[in-house]
């Protein structure tokens, strides 16, 4: 959206911006299974005033819609909507105006030409009987022999019963939805319920009104003869907001068992994420027909066997990510659903602690092995590859789990809060980059690396790692640790993570944390004890298989050899180690020459037992260049190249 309604006469910068942002907008929409969405317009505002019957089934509407030009000459606009259902006319300043309908559009012909932030308004009147199209879009259905209706719209149903620009990254600023029907149904809708008319001939209209922006495949209606009842979400000492329900009346007391759980889940999210947002309306729960459950916004839809208490807390989660902040286009829906999938964690560690936490994270992350490509959907026309549940849901949510680690507590849920709380994006719609954005601007890091290889990258990696410890002739012990890794896939050929390893002995452990940027990389470093075990990534902080290489864990084994290694780091300054093995009693000699075979420098000279050494070599006061090294240890004799650069 763009903001505050435009005067007719703009100046030149102001019409400068609008351009700008225009161009921005229209590349939001490129990824859209409808390419006739009309990215000229913004719209504004809906109302849709239905009439619906169940004996026949049948719609009968008219929808308002208002909607500001952002081209400077604006003489039609393309509406979404399947020709299942018939326009009888569509109105302008109460006046007839020329359209078209086409199999999944209406065209329509403007009554004069509308130049840059200028509003149009017209009145689509329309009937028929809504087809049912991905998920369920629009069904008559029923319980108990009672007439049942409701919408499932997500993610392209919108147009297949109500006229609108069904795109994602365009949120009316606010609808109404007055829904007619029999009096012996009850309506579930978006926002507050404003009024309740009682009709002449024995039908109601139920009348809400959505004040917070919202896309078109949140908007919902659901009827019947609901059971209604409310819990109250207490958000301060003197506030409260009103959950409510609209349940089956055979599903009453399950429901009035189930539901309220998601009182804590409020409370949980709100301290987490930022204070439930849409506080001003209410939250709640409609039951409908379609198996699982669905975020409409303010007002969850779902069935019985999604009382579950997860399911509850992930539909929830949605209201921060998905409705409050919506994907602008669905290549990149886990922004909605991993998010989701997501706060079912924060909410179970926030209510029973980090053992649940990690039970769940777990889980999901086995599943999401199995996924197949990448997060980023690139192909947007096959519904149910949309919403693939290894894929998006659990790696999505593994990948945050990946990011929490990455950053730290404190800093990924200062990024998770300040992303919600960003006026560009709250009650507005955004990308990965986006949320990447914040991120870096929170944490004062580069994260491309990590975005880039997880979100548009495929499968996972297989780390395959050895170590070694020898003792430091300077006391404790130098840990030697090589990693190798595979992938299965060229996208990325190699996952670059800061990886965990934990070293344990009896009585002692201590965890580093290195930076795998290499394949076949070597990491070495200074430990108070000689480690028994070493372990990659114990707490499973990474998304990946894990083989162990070698087998012994101790290196009380002696070398059955003499051997001078390579120093490392090579080249160095001023520092470096020179490691090396004997595999008898001897007198050792391990001296430093120049190219000329002057001695500059000795490191050891004196009989020693037999096992695994290490020396550092301070060169501080030496010039740039390459060196030599000689290990004189019995009869053996080996020699190597350093090389200093200061």
């Amino acid at each position: 959206m763009f903001g505050q309604l435009l005067p007719q006469s703009i100046d030149d910068d102001t019409e400068a911006l609008l351009k700008s942002e225009a161009r921005r907008y229209q590349t939001l929409m490129k990824a859209s299974l409808n390419p006739a969405s009309d990215a000229n317009i913004d719209v504004k505002y809906y109302k849709l005033d239905l009439t619906i019957t169940a004996s026949p089934n049948y719609l009968r509407g008219v929808v308002t819609m208002k909607a500001t030009s952002i081209v400077a000459s604006l003489t039609s606009i393309t509406l979404d909507l399947m020709d299942t259902m018939t326009v009888d006319s569509v109105k302008m300043e109460n006046a007839r105006v020329q359209f078209v309908q086409h199999p999944t559009t209406v065209s329509i012909e403007l009554n004069r030409s509308y130049g840059y932030g200028q509003m149009v308004v017209l009145d689509v009147f329309y009937r028929g009987v809504p087809i049912s199209t991905g998920f369920g879009s629009f069904e008559f259905g029923s319980h108990a022999n009672t007439p049942w209706v409701w919408t499932l719209s997500e993610p392209y149903g919108a147009k297949d019963w109500w006229p609108c620009k069904d795109h994602a990254s365009d949120k009316a600023d606010s609808v109404d939805i007055w829904v007619t029907c029999s009096r012996d149904f009850k309506v579930a809708s978006n926002g507050k319920l404003i009024s309740i008319v009682n009709n002449p001939d024995s039908t109601h209209t139920y009348k809400w009104a959505e004040r917070y922006p919202i896309t078109t495949y949140l908007v919902f209606v659901s009827l019947t003869n609901y059971a209604e009842f409310s819990n109250w979400f207490r958000y301060s000492p003197t506030d409260s907001m009103q959950v409510l329900n609209y349940v089956l009346p055979e599903h009453l007391a399950d429901a009035q068992d189930s539901l309220p759980r998601v009182l804590d889940m409020l409370r949980i999210f709100s301290d987490k994420l930022g204070l439930y947002p849409f506080i001003n309306e209410k939250y709640g729960h409609a039951e409908f027909g379609r198996g699982g459950a669905m975020e409409h916004q303010t007002m969850t839809s779902l069935i019985r066997p999604a009382f579950q208490e997860y399911a509850l807390a992930h539909e929830l989660g949605h209201q921060w990510f998905g409705d409050l902040i919506t994907c602008a286009n669905w290549q990149h829906i886990w922004l909605n659903e991993g998010f989701a999938a997501y706060t079912e964690a924060i909410y179970a560690e926030g209510k029973y602690g980090a053992p649940r936490y990690w039970e769940i994270m777990l889980e999901k992350m086995r599943v999401a092995k199995t996924g197949v490509g990448s997060i980023f959907r690139a192909d947007t026309t096959v519904v149910r590859q949309l919403f693939d549940g290894p894929t998006v849901y659990l790696k999505g949510a593994s990948v945050l789990h990946m990011l929490r680690h990455v950053l730290g507590d404190s800093v990924f849920f200062s990024c998770m809060k300040s992303y919600v709380a960003d006026q560009r994006f709250r009650f507005g719609v955004a990308l990965t980059a986006d949320f990447q954005n914040v991120c870096e601007t929170v944490s004062g890091r580069q994260l491309g690396w990590f975005f880039n290889q997880w979100i548009y990258g495929e499968k996972y990696p297989g780390y395959s790692y050895s170590w070694r410890a020898i003792p430091d002739t300077n006391g404790g012990y130098i840990v030697n640790i090589t990693v190798n890794q595979t992938t299965g896939t060229t996208n990325p050929s190699f996952f670059t993570m800061p990886t965990d390893f934990k070293l344990s002995s009896l009585g002692w452990d201590t965890t580093v944390v290195l930076f795998n940027t290499t394949n076949g990389q070597q990491f070495r470093f200074w430990v108070s004890h000689q480690p028994t075990t070493v372990e990659l990534d114990l707490e499973n902080w990474i998304l990946r298989d894990v083989t162990q290489l070698n087998s012994v864990a101790s290196r009380d084994v002696s070398p059955t050899e003499f051997k001078l290694e390579q120093n490392y780091p090579n080249p160095f300054n001023p520092t470096t180690e020179i490691r090396y093995q004997t595999s008898e009693v001897s007198h050792v000699s391990l001296k430093v020459y120049d190219l000329l075979g002057r001695e500059v420098a000795t490191l050891v000279d004196g009989v020693e037992e037999t096992g695994y050494k290490a020396v550092r070599f301070n060169a501080g006061v030496l010039s740039s260049g390459v060196y030599l090294y000689q290990l004189k240890a019995g009869a053996f004799v080996a020699s190597r190249k350093l090389l200093v650069l200061k």
